[in-house]
């Protein structure tokens, strides 16, 4: 593959709901520039980027890839995403190496949850969109009908560029509104360019006064064209096109069957005349160090660029995707690692077209490259040339929803598999793998199920690391209502020396939130001085193992009040355990409570499923608290929920609200828990003892 300068460079994120066809209409990208002998097809598993085991038996992407192919004398950068909610750290990685989104939409399913969430992700992030209709040879496929919904929810600014000729099994090809011409495959397969059909004059002219007063909306000179009647010649409407794409104003629409590959050509052909290159725009970061300090970098400045994905394979090692925002970068290159502090060096430089790696000797500002075998380096890092850098933003990824315990299945394998978790985090940011210090489990944060369940099966292919994912441990805790005066008596004899250990306790609660007390008041030396410390020591520990139900006894005071000794028996050994026996039995005798942790929950979801979504958590036994708007349509309501309600939730909430209600979670306090539920933990516990 050979070097191209930016001009001629296109990054382009092709995102979109799940089974809309982006990785079919990449396969056949691949397909129509010479890279592949044959047309990939998703449906028969002979996609030349859904390759893993895990896509092929599930028939969707998992993973976001890279796929670069020459055309027309430029080079195409495509980022084929998946489409499930549960990878969206794909998404969000391409769009932030992307110079454009381009939404693939199918024909007969027309908006769907994922197509919205895209939308307002690039929206967020102020990237050019373009559309591509997708499907149109299937049943029930209406393009109009999908253009008036793509304008009601996202405005005039969207406008076809090309009408398809016929629809459903009638669907041959497309016509060009800027060429006014028709290209259509005919029935012995060859393509054919012509002009327009003359039934579909009067459709055709509609679509391009509609396309012409979309860009006159924004272009002053073809306005006045406009109004006065003048003819606008094509390249004028082609310019203001793609300027009207780079400013965010014009959203284009394509067409097009991708299996059959019908209008992917012509989709192409568009990316290169329409869609904006590296360079529109500068890239903006910050000091080191410096987070106020804002500075920029155009295509001719020093080397500086941001990795956007990470793989992690056994035998491939580590492979790092990077974004060069400047400079160029040439292998065996050393590079500052600004977000870490470190010098990195570059091992081999090359592209991708899936998972087939084509070399190259140096990239070029604005071009997306794959390096290998950097060892500090992790995505959304800032690398830069030592003497000029800068920090980019991190790339921010929405907080997991889902919480699950990980156990190795085999004894033994627990250093195997939590090093397979580490470098599952590298490889998506939305995994988060911590030690919860209360429960000792390891607990890993993510999306959703299918995200787990992936993870499982991957870790076991890819690591030999075998995995079970269980419901966490809830971190309970127990305390008592009122003050009793215990006794505890250990008294031993074997032969020799014996056992002679007796305390008095004076138990009693403490307010929420001021954890465990420790006095004495011993008149008379009823218990030496020496022996404090022993009771002391197994107070801390009888409450620290829970009385009630295995779990830690807070907010307690206990008060050494009395006891007694013998000269000749009593050790700190026997001291401890009659402590012990007072304190499960006076805290028995103290009312005693399990408590749970309550969670402030915030939930954001349209407001037209906020009725369903309040009435689920008054199940749960959530506390609502408020709720507001936060405008487009979407409300969030506040709450606090026990944290035994919490599992699954990210699967209850997205099942509810067709895949559009997000929330965040952090812990509030403690208090008690319903006197049934906490029967029902108490007795699982003691039939576990047995």
């Amino acid at each position: 593959m050979q070097e191209y300068g930016s001009a001629n460079l296109r990054n382009v994120a092709v995102v979109g709901h799940g089974r809309a066809g982006k990785t079919s209409l990449l396969d056949a990208c691949l397909f129509n520039a010479g890279a592949v002998n044959r047309l990939g097809n998703t449906a028969n598993g002979s996609s030349f980027l859904d390759v893993e085991p895990e896509e092929i038996r599930r028939g969707f992407s998992i993973d976001s890839k890279l796929v670069a192919i020459e055309w027309q004398g430029c080079k195409l950068n495509l980022l084929d995403t998946p489409g499930y909610p549960d990878f969206i750290s794909e998404v969000k990685g391409a769009l932030t190496a992307a110079d454009c989104a381009l939404i693939v939409i199918s024909a007969p399913s027309g908006i769907e949850i994922e197509t919205e969430k895209d939308w307002r992700l690039a929206e967020e992030m102020a990237l050019p969109r373009a559309f591509f209709v997708n499907k149109m040879d299937r049943e029930h496929a209406d393009f109009q009908q999908v253009v008036d919904e793509l304008r009601v929810r996202f405005g005039k600014g969207v406008v076809p560029v090309q009408l398809p000729l016929g629809q459903e099994s009638s669907f041959q090809g497309v016509i060009d509104l800027l060429t006014m011409s028709s290209k259509f495959t005919s029935h012995e397969e060859e393509t054919i360019v012509t002009g327009i059909p003359e039934y579909m004059d009067e459709a055709v002219e509609t679509a391009r006064q509609a396309l012409v007063e979309a860009l006159a909306d924004f272009n002053d000179t073809l306005l006045e064209k406009f109004l006065d009647g003048e003819d606008i010649p094509q390249h004028e409407i082609g310019q203001a096109l793609s300027d009207g794409i780079a400013a965010g104003k014009v959203f284009p629409v394509f067409c097009g069957a991708a299996a059959q590959n019908v209008g992917v050509r012509k989709l192409m052909n568009g990316i290169i005349s329409y869609l904006p290159a590296p360079g529109s725009r500068s890239a903006i970061g910050t000091e080191p160090g410096k987070e106020d300090t804002l500075l920029e970098r155009t295509l001719t400045d020093p080397f500086s660029a941001q990795v956007f994905k990470t793989v992690v394979d056994p035998f491939v090692g580590r492979l790092t995707f990077l974004r060069l925002r400047s400079g160029t970068l040439t292998h065996d290159d050393s590079v500052y690692n600004v977000s870490r502090g470190a010098i990195e060096r570059i091992g081999g430089l090359f592209t991708m077209q899936g998972n087939q790696q084509i070399k190259v000797t140096r990239a070029l500002a604005g071009d997306i490259v794959v390096t290998s075998k950097l060892t500090a380096t992790r995505t959304g890092d800032t690398l830069a040339d030592k003497n000029a850098p800068i920090c980019y933003e991190p790339i921010a990824y929405p907080g997991s929803m889902l919480i699950m315990a990980a156990y190795p299945k085999k004894k033994g394998d627990e250093e195997k598999a939590f090093g397979a978790l580490e470098k599952a985090q590298d490889e998506d940011p939305t995994i988060v793998v911590f030690k919860f210090p209360e429960t000792k489990e390891t607990l890993v944060r993510a999306q959703g199920e299918v995200q787990i369940e992936i993870l499982g099966e991957r870790l076991t292919r890819k690591f030999g690391a075998e995995l079970a994912f269980r419901e966490p441990k809830v971190p309970y805790r127990e305390t008592i209502r009122k003050s009793v005066k215990a006794e505890g008596k250990h008294k031993k004899q074997s032969g020799g020396h014996g056992q002679y250990g007796h305390v008095w306790l004076e138990i009693s609660p403490q307010p929420a939130g001021e954890g465990n007390a420790f006095t004495e008041t011993i008149f008379g030396g009823s218990v030496p001085r020496q022996y404090v410390p022993a009771v002391e020591k197994g107070t801390a520990e009888t409450l620290a193992g829970g009385i009630l139900a295995g779990y830690p006894v807070v907010d307690v005071k206990v008060n050494l009040c009395d006891g007694s000794y013998h000269t000749v028996d009593s050790s700190e050994a026997a001291f401890k355990a009659a402590t012990a026996l007072a304190l499960r039995k006076g805290i028995k005798e103290a009312d005693p409570i399990l408590l749970e942790p309550i969670y402030n929950i915030s939930i954001s979801a349209p407001e037209y499923f906020m009725g369903e979504v309040m009435g689920q958590l008054n199940a749960k036994r959530a506390r609502i608290l408020g709720m507001e708007s936060q405008g487009r349509d979407i409300s969030e309501v506040k709450a606090q929920i026990p944290a035994t309600e919490l599992y699954k939730y990210a699967t209850d909430l997205r099942a509810q609200t067709k895949g559009r209600g997000v929330f965040t979670t952090e812990f509030s306090h403690y208090e008690e828990m319903p006197p049934k539920m906490a029967e029902k933990v108490i007795a699982a516990y003691q039939e576990a003892r047995k």
